[in-house]
């Protein structure tokens, strides 16, 4: 994010997909088998990779060009299937407990003109500018994020025009090596774009766990994917989902529009109750709607030296994050799971704009040890 930017008006555009599951949160008794198969021929396309996004949950494509996803919590979630040479399906589902669903894919061929391969340090000053760029707006710059590293950058290509778009395209799926949480993530980056003062981009993570160096090492991974976790946005949504947000040490308040980028000391605001935001549906789906901008602040940690600097606020860190979010539709809508199922379904400013990176991405279904943020029923 450009730190010359006003503090008060950084933002990150949310991107979450439907939810995604863990099955530490269930009893594992859904599951999703099909067939992948070429679209023209309908021939079966052995290889190709099927996974749950944001998950840990994936695999390939067998000789038959059939697959079988097991374990998997209920709920809604999007099953990403990709193969070399075809256009990548992306498919939204909501399975119910106890249930196993069937798909066919078909996947369209596509001809890619293979641009000539460029040895990294061949690139010019330019490219490399970019890719820091590149690396600030989306994996972060946090402390974390220095212990994140992408592994092939050379996957990437980037359009920067004078009227401020920022835009990064990869022809393959991007790893990264996080030796801060412990996980290896391959992203299938779909778009990627920073326009003035919002950055938003769209892509599926497939996570897998890294093997410790020693007990050292996965004593931090676990203290660091608590630390990751506690104060998030999904923190946030699972414990206004369970009707825990003071206990999870989160304050809400509703800030009018005029009001909503002034200094949070001196800005006009009332606390909000759940009721006005929430609705449940049913066991498996809640509604949030507000107008203007909701506040919310964490009393669980102050802000870091990271953020202030970021934000570009020339100031002591505070001892609570203050966060606020805007909805880009009338409402939007919550799994069980604590994650927004549309797209682009919000608007992120301040602190979870600074924490909502790559570095900080941890599987949608991770639960801390001793957390009661499950993913069972909300609570009426």
């Amino acid at each position: 994010m450009n730190t010359r930017t006003p503090p008060a008006l950084v933002a990150l555009l949310l991107l979450i997909g439907p939810v995604l599951p863990v099955a530490a949160q269930s009893a594992g008794t859904v599951s999703i088998r099909g067939s992948v198969v070429d679209d023209s021929t309908g021939a079966p396309l052995p290889d190709t990779h099927v996974f749950v996004s944001g998950s840990m949950n994936g695999t390939t494509v067998d000789g038959s060009g059939r697959f079988r996803l097991d374990g998997l919590a209920s709920g809604a979630k999007r099953v990403y299937v990709s193969r070399v040479g075809y256009t990548p399906e992306r498919i939204d589902v909501v399975v119910p407990p106890d249930t196993t669903l069937s798909l066919t894919v078909h996947l369209e061929p596509t001809v890619v003109e293979a641009d000539p391969i460029t040895v990294s340090d061949q690139r010019g000053e330019e490219w490399h500018e970019h890719l820091r760029r590149f690396k600030r707006l989306f994996v972060g710059v946090s402390p974390r994020a220095r212990r994140c590293y992408l592994l092939n950058p050379n996957t990437l290509q980037f359009d920067a025009a004078w009227w401020g778009r920022f835009e990064a395209d990869a022809s393959g799926p991007l790893k990264f090596e996080n030796r801060s949480l412990g996980y290896r993530v391959t992203y299938y980056l779909k778009n990627f774009e920073e326009r003035g003062d919002i950055v938003r981009w769209d892509g599926e993570p497939l996570f897998n766990p890294l093997s410790p160096r020693d007990s050292a090492e996965a004593d931090r991974w676990r203290r660091n994917r608590r630390r990751a976790f506690y104060g998030s946005l999904r923190h946030f949504l699972l414990a206004l989902l369970h009707d825990r947000v003071e206990e999870e040490q989160f304050r809400m308040y509703h800030l009018p529009r005029a009001d909503a980028f002034r200094d949070w000391r001196r800005a006009r605001r009332r606390p909000i109750r759940r009721s006005d935001l929430l609705t449940i549906q049913d066991d498996s789906l809640a509604e949030i709607s507000f107008t203007g901008t909701l506040e919310i602040q964490y009393t669980g940690a102050g802000e870091t030296d990271a953020y202030v600097k970021w934000a570009n606020l020339h100031r002591a860190p505070r001892d609570k994050q203050v966060s606020l979010i805007r909805l880009n539709k009338h409402s939007i809508h919550m799994d069980r799971h604590g994650e927004i199922v549309e797209p682009y379904g919000a608007t992120l400013y301040r602190y979870f704009a600074f924490r909502q990176r790559l570095a900080n991405l941890l599987p949608r279904g991770y639960r801390p040890d001793g957390t009661s943020l499950r993913a069972v029923g909300p609570r009426r």
